[in-house]
C-alpha cells in the first residue's frame, strides 16, 4: 500500500474553447468484510492550474474518487493552460484524455520544453501585425489604399477597445521603435541611412534616437571635418549659425519625408522600391520576425502589452536549461561537495533554481558575489525571487550529506527557469565537479573556552574554497569563524553541521586563523 503522490502536466494551448474528457482508472486493494459488500481503497485525481513561477497552489479544475474508472469533461477558455495531475493510488492508476486540441501530457521534463514556445494567440497576435505592415508596404503608392492600410495597421498593433485614446498614442511610439528594432535586425545594420528614411516615411516619426547606429560620412571625413574645432568654444555667432542651419536642414528633410507619402512622386517611388526589398527579406523568416516583433513591444512597454489578449498567456511561457554533475559513491555520515559554480546574470531577471538528485539530504546555497549575502530560502530551499545584475555575478554551492547509509554515485542536476530568454550562464566554459579536499579529524577535549580547533591557514595563491564542520554528536550548536589578526571576516552558526558555501582567500592577506 502506498500514498505516495504522482504528478503529471498537461499543457494545451488554442485558439478556440477546449473540451478535454478526463478518464482516471485506479488499481485500488479490496478488503473481505462481513456480509455480502467488500471494502475497497480508492484513488483519487487532482487536477489544478500550475505555474512553476508560482509557490501556491493553483485553482482546482478537476477532483475525481474512484475504486474503478470514473471520466468527466474539463472546458478551459481559449488560451493556453497548464494543469498539474496530482495522482495518489494504492497499486497502479491509468489516466486516458481525448481532446481535438494538440497537447503536451507527462512529466516535468516531457511539458517544460514545450512552453519556450510562444502561445497561439501570441502568434496570431504577431503575424496580424507584421501582416497588416506588409499591407501598407504593397499599398505605399496607393492614393485610396494607404490610408486604409495604415488605419488597419493602427488597429492591429494598438490592444483592442483603446484606440483613440493616450495609451493608443503611446502604443505607436512602442510599435514605431520596435519596428526600427526589426529593420535593424533585418538588414544585420548594414545600408540604414536609406532605410531610416524610408522607416520615416512609413512611419512618419521624425525623432532623432533611432540614428544611434546610422553612419551618413565615412570616419576619415568626419574626423577632418572636427579636427578644427577640438579644444575650441564656439561663438555665439556660431551657434546661431549652426542652428539656423539645423533648423533649415531640418525643415527641407521634412518636407522630402512628407512629400515621399505623395504617390506619383520620385521620393515616393523610391521609398516603394526600399521597402519592398525590406519585405522580401521579411517573408524569408516571416513568423520570426512577426513574433519578435511583439516581443519587442512587450519589453518596451509592459503597460499597453497587457491590454492585449495574448498576454494572458505570458504566465505559462517560460526558458529553460540544466547544467548537470556526476559523483562518485560516498559512504555513511560523510559529507562531500557536489557542485561549485559562479553564473552570470545579464539582466534583472525573475529565476527559478530547482535542484534533481536522489541524494536523501542536499542543500543549495546561493551567494551574491558583490555583496557576499546569501540568497534568501523558503523552506530551506533557494526561493524563486528578481536576480538583479551585478558586476561577479551569483555563486551556487550544492552540499550534500550521506546519513547513516552509504549514498552510490549518481547525476546531480540544476535547473534554471525564468520568463526570460536571456538565463544565467556560467563564468567559464564548462562545469568542474573535481574538487581537492582536505580533511582534519580530532578529538575535542573540553576547556574553558568551548574551543574545538583552531587552525592558522598560510595562503599562497587565491582560491575559493568550502568549509564545512561536523561533530559526532548531532545536537551539538557550532559556530565555524575565519579569523584575520583576530578580527572575524565571516562566521556560520549550525546544528551538528556547519557551512561557509563559499570564501575567497587572497595571497596578500596574513596569516588567516580558522576555529
Amino acid at each position: 500500500f502506498s500514498d505516495e503522490e504522482i504528478f503529471y502536466y498537461l499543457l494545451v494551448d488554442s485558439l478556440m474553447p477546449i473540451e478535454i474528457l478526463v478518464s482516471f482508472s485506479a488499481l485500488v486493494h479490496c478488503y473481505n468484510t462481513e456480509g455480502p459488500k467488500q471494502d475497497c481503497s480508492t484513488g483519487v485525481l487532482r487536477v489544478e492550474y500550475f505555474s512553476w513561477k508560482s509557490v501556491t497552489p493553483g485553482e482546482l479544475v478537476l477532483k475525481m474518487h474512484t475504486s474503478a474508472t470514473k471520466a468527466t469533461v474539463v472546458n478551459l477558455p481559449v488560451g493556453r493552460h497548464i494543469l498539474l495531475f496530482r495522482v495518489t493510488s494504492p497499486i497502479g492508476h491509468h489516466i486516458h484524455l481525448c481532446t481535438m486540441v494538440p497537447c503536451v501530457f507527462g512529466e516535468e521534463d516531457t511539458v517544460i520544453p514545450a512552453l519556450q514556445k510562444e502561445s497561439s494567440r501570441f502568434i496570431e497576435q504577431a503575424t496580424a501585425i507584421l501582416k497588416a505592415v506588409g499591407n501598407v508596404i504593397n499599398n505605399f503608392s496607393s492614393k485610396d489604399e494607404l490610408p486604409k492600410a495604415l488605419k488597419e495597421l493602427e488597429v492591429a498593433h494598438c490592444p483592442p477597445g483603446l484606440h483613440d485614446t493616450e495609451i493608443a498614442k503611446e502604443n505607436i511610439k512602442v510599435f514605431n521603435d520596435a519596428f526600427w528594432y526589426l529593420i535593424k535586425y533585418v538588414l544585420d545594420k548594414k545600408d540604414l541611412y536609406r532605410y531610416k528614411f524610408a522607416f520615416r516615411s512609413f512611419t512618419l516619426d521624425f525623432k532623432d534616437n533611432i540614428s544611434e547606429d546610422d553612419t551618413v560620412f565615412s570616419e576619415t571625413s568626419e574626423e577632418k571635418s572636427l579636427s578644427s574645432w577640438e579644444n575650441r568654444t564656439p561663438t555665439s555667432e556660431e551657434e546661431a549659425a549652426a542652428l539656423k542651419i539645423q533648423t533649415v536642414w531640418r525643415g527641407t528633410y521634412i518636407r522630402k519625408i512628407l512629400k515621399s507619402r505623395e504617390p506619383g512622386t520620385k521620393e515616393n517611388t523610391d521609398v516603394e522600391e526600399t521597402l519592398k526589398n525590406l519585405w522580401t527579406m521579411i517573408e524569408l523568416n516571416f513568423e520570426q520576425y512577426a513574433i519578435m516583433l511583439l516581443r519587442e513591444m512587450f519589453k518596451r512597454n509592459r503597460n499597453s502589452a497587457e491590454k492585449f489578449p495574448c498576454y494572458e498567456d505570458e504566465w505559462c511561457k517560460m526558458y529553460f536549461t540544466d547544467y548537470a554533475v556526476t559523483y562518485a559513491d560516498q559512504p555513511p555520515n560523510a559529507w562531500f561537495l557536489v557542485f561549485r559554480e559562479i553564473f552570470i546574470v545579464p539582466e534583472d531577471m525573475f529565476v527559478l533554481t530547482k535542484v534533481f538528485t536522489t541524494i536523501p539530504s542536499c542543500r543549495l546555497h546561493v551567494l551574491d558575489n558583490d555583496t557576499m549575502e546569501e540568497m534568501p530560502l523558503a523552506f530551506f530551499k533557494v526561493a524563486s525571487h528578481v536576480y538583479p545584475k551585478n558586476k561577479k555575478g551569483y555563486t551556487f554551492v550544492a552540499e550534500a550529506h550521506t546519513g547513516d547509509q552509504p549514498v552510490p554515485g549518481g547525476k546531480w542536476k540544476l535547473r534554471f527557469i525564468s520568463s526570460h530568454s536571456a538565463l544565467p550562464f556560467l563564468s567559464r566554459k564548462a562545469v568542474n565537479n573535481s574538487y581537492s579536499t582536505q580533511q582534519f579529524k580530532e578529538y575535542y577535549i573540553p576547556n574553558d573556552e568551548f574551543l574545538l580547533f583552531r587552525y592558522f591557514v598560510k595562503v599562497t595563491a587565491p582560491l575559493t574554497a568550502t568549509l564545512q564542520v561536523q561533530t559526532s554528536n548531532s545536537d551539538v550548536f557550532i559556530k565555524l569563524q575565519v579569523l584575520d589578526n583576530e578580527k572575524e571576516i565571516t562566521s556560520v552558526i549550525g546544528k551538528g553541521n556547519a557551512v561557509i558555501p563559499v570564501f575567497n582567500f587572497w595571497s596578500n592577506q596574513s596569516l588567516l586563523s580558522s576555529q
